[in-house]
């Protein structure tokens, strides 16, 4: 994009993007945007989102995953609807990426917990069990399944 536009400024952040992070996220930098792209995996965080973007009148390209489902919208301040306008369904579990980057909540530590555990204790050693009963078979299973 900046082979295109070399004046063109991308920041890509990390950060948990919420009211508790508005250390990094104060009016300043809100301010000195001209767009906010996101890709966000939870309806918490895109809200969050939106009503800056709403508040400091910015366009946003909003697009995330919930689950196996994905979103895009493009708002435009005063010629689209906001992405808040409408409601997504309740998440009925924490997407992957929260558990393995972001796990703030209880529910999400127990669920990260619960993958370690079972891919330590659970998935590993039935791996190995199956090497053991037949080396030849596993090598030629692991092979096809490279395909």
């Amino acid at each position: 994009a900046q082979g295109m536009n070399s004046g063109l400024n991308i920041a890509s952040l990390q950060n948990r993007v919420c009211p508790e992070t508005e250390d990094v996220f104060n009016d300043s930098f809100w301010e000195n945007l001209d767009v906010v792209i996101n890709a966000l995996d939870n309806v918490k965080a895109r809200l969050y989102v939106d009503m800056r973007c709403v508040y400091f009148s910015k366009p946003l390209l909003e697009s995330g995953t919930l689950g196996p489902k994905c979103n895009t919208q493009v708002v435009i301040p005063g010629l689209t609807e906001n992405y808040g306008a409408s409601r997504d369904p309740p998440e009925k579990q924490a997407p992957m990426c929260t558990l393995h980057s972001f796990p703030h909540n209880i529910d999400h530590c127990l669920a990260w917990a619960r993958s370690e555990f079972e891919g330590h204790v659970e998935k590993a050693p039935a791996e190995v069990n199956t090497y053991l009963e037949d080396p030849s078979e596993y090598s030629s299973n692991a092979l096809k399944q490279a395909d």
